[in-house]
């Protein structure tokens, strides 16, 4: 298949393999499996944005701004419980689609865009519409309506069953109406290194200082484990928001001011890009994943699985389904479990060794060239 394929990004979203965003990486990194196969691949993306798009077409648009209004939003949601067009979002998101050439007609990959299915129908009607979700974001719209841009769209993918069960729940659609396909890594670039016999294990947090990912469960949980005299590092890498440059806001300052228990334990590190991120990887023995939210297919997990690492996650959203029996989980429901686990992790080389072996098992099966498979079948069966 070596036809040209696009990738239309929402407003706010930078096309990037260095983007710590799911979207930007996603569509960076199936752009490049497009290209070793013998395809090419236009971006469509806000003209604002610090784009990398060498050896890649742009096609840039002027963003009306990074949401609708409360009031058009409103409104807009009442059309839609009528059954009628979200007018709103449709002149809103038009400038994005009016940049691809008349006539497309190849794969058209709408990131998070549920609403344009029938925008871009209209609009370009010999292309193949495919509407990829990365998150758990669109429950609120009327069942009858996820109903209808399902049957719009060629392919609906979602990065998670979890996804996928949120979005078709009401619809009376089977699962089969959505194809998953859960997020990948570039082998190239995360895989194991030895780490020194006999060394501290060093538990690794990486990603946005953020409530809803966790850091302050972390830290209070290795504040319990340092009283309790285990001996380990913690590397915390990241920020509030995902670039090195992001001024610290409240939260990642109440992370620091606690883990100042932690003393020389603890190392906090400003956002890595994804070409280096890998040597973090690395440099640890256990990566935890302690997110309070609903994640849905974290890079940060599959990475961690492609480098061998013991990984400690919160069995939530589409956490379980990514790790499968490679990853350890505990209860975020329950006091202390975090450190329980935590610190078996830490005090146990063996069950990090077996985790580690575990991981890398499940980390063969979770490539990028894999993914891009896997969305390339499903592309194949769509109509013409």
């Amino acid at each position: 298949m070596d036809e040209t394929w696009a990738h239309v990004l929402p407003p706010g979203e930078v096309f990037s393999p260095a983007s710590g965003g799911s979207l930007g990486t996603v569509a960076a990194e199936l752009t490049r499996e497009h290209a070793r196969h013998g395809g090419a691949t236009v971006i469509v993306a806000d003209r604002g944005g610090e784009h990398a798009s060498r050896g890649v077409r742009l096609l840039p648009y002027d963003s009306p701004g990074e949401t609708l209004g409360e009031q058009a939003r409103r409104e807009d949601d009442e059309s839609a419980a009528r059954g009628e067009r979200r007018a709103h979002y449709a002149r809103f998101v038009r400038p994005a689609l009016e940049a691809l050439p008349d006539g497309f007609a190849g794969p058209i990959v709408l990131h998070n865009a549920v609403a344009a299915v029938p925008e871009l129908r209209r609009l370009r009607p010999r292309a193949r519409v495919c509407l990829y979700l990365h998150a758990d974001m669109f429950r609120s719209f009327p069942a009858a309506e996820r109903a209808r841009v399902v049957a719009e769209a060629d392919v609906v993918v979602c990065v998670s069953r979890f996804v996928a069960g949120r979005f078709l729940d009401g619809t009376g659609l089977p699962p089969t109406a959505v194809a998953v396909v859960h997020n990948g890594h570039d082998p190239a670039r995360f895989h194991p290194a030895p780490r020194p016999p006999g060394s501290m294990p060093v538990v690794l947090f990486t990603g946005r200082l953020a409530p809803e990912k966790g850091p302050m469960a972390l830290i209070n949980a290795c504040v319990e484990l340092a009283r309790a005299g285990a001996g380990f590092r913690l590397r915390m890498v990241g920020n509030a928001e995902l670039h090195a440059s992001s001024a610290p806001d409240r939260f990642e300052r109440q992370v620091k001011h606690r883990a100042c228990l932690l003393g020389d334990r603890v190392e906090f590190s400003p956002f890595v890009d994804r070409a280096a991120i890998g040597d973090v990887y690395r440099e640890a023995d256990v990566l935890c994943v302690p997110s309070l939210c609903e994640d849905a297919s974290p890079l940060v997990l599959t990475e961690g699985l492609a480098s061998g690492l013991a990984c400690l996650a919160s069995a939530r959203g589409g956490v379980p389904e990514v790790g499968r029996d490679a990853v350890r989980y505990f209860d975020y429901r329950r006091p202390g479990d975090l450190a329980r686990q935590l610190g078996r992790l830490i005090r146990e080389p063996g069950l990090r060794a077996e985790l580690g072996r575990r991981a890398l098992r499940r980390g063969r099966e979770l490539t990028w060239e894999s993914r891009y498979r896997l969305l390339r079948s499903r592309l194949a069966e769509a109509p013409r």
